[in-house]
């Protein structure tokens, strides 16, 4: 019974002062750490908070899907996106998002503006190109986001995100 005993106090003291769990986002940090060669905890809740900000991209997106508003929404978005996911040559990427958003608008104005029996040019084509340009830019930035998402995945840890 002695032994009994002594070996539930040894287990108890030895579990008091064992590693305690470090829950992050739902994410066992000390396990992850211990699972594999990492440099850091700091570089694995990176990992994590990166995962929150893409579900957080992804709720945006849908957002601005649904917002009237030209092109405030989207090039915000794409913005965040860039910065946090883009980020190396981010000037660059920029411009290249930007020049994207003109050509999108310059090409669908041809479609919806100037065939010569679009009427009446003006307002309604205007409207008609901005709509289906910004579903076709919202459709890169949802490019952007899957192709993270993707990158992402190989973290096997993110699946208990929460």
């Amino acid at each position: 019974m002695k032994k009994v005993l002594f070996v539930c106090i040894l287990g108890f003291l030895i579990y008091a002062t064992g590693v305690k769990a470090e829950i992050y986002h739902g994410i066992d940090i000390n396990d992850v750490y211990a699972k594999s060669d990492w440099s850091s905890k700091e570089k694995i809740k990176d990992i994590i908070d990166d995962y929150a900000l893409l579900t957080q991209y992804q709720k945006e997106l849908s957002l601005c899907a649904e917002n009237s508003q030209q092109f405030d929404c989207a090039d915000t978005l794409a913005d965040k996106v860039m910065k946090t996911f883009y980020n190396h040559n981010l000037e660059s990427n920029m411009i290249s998002y930007n020049n994207y958003v003109k050509a999108t608008l310059s090409a669908y104005g041809v479609v919806y503006c100037l065939n010569k029996y679009a009427t009446p040019a003006g307002t309604v084509c205007e409207q008609e190109n901005m709509a289906k340009s910004k579903e076709i830019v919202l459709q890169y930035i949802n490019a952007l986001l899957l192709q993270s998402k993707q990158e992402l995945a190989v973290y096997g840890f993110l699946k208990d995100y929460k």
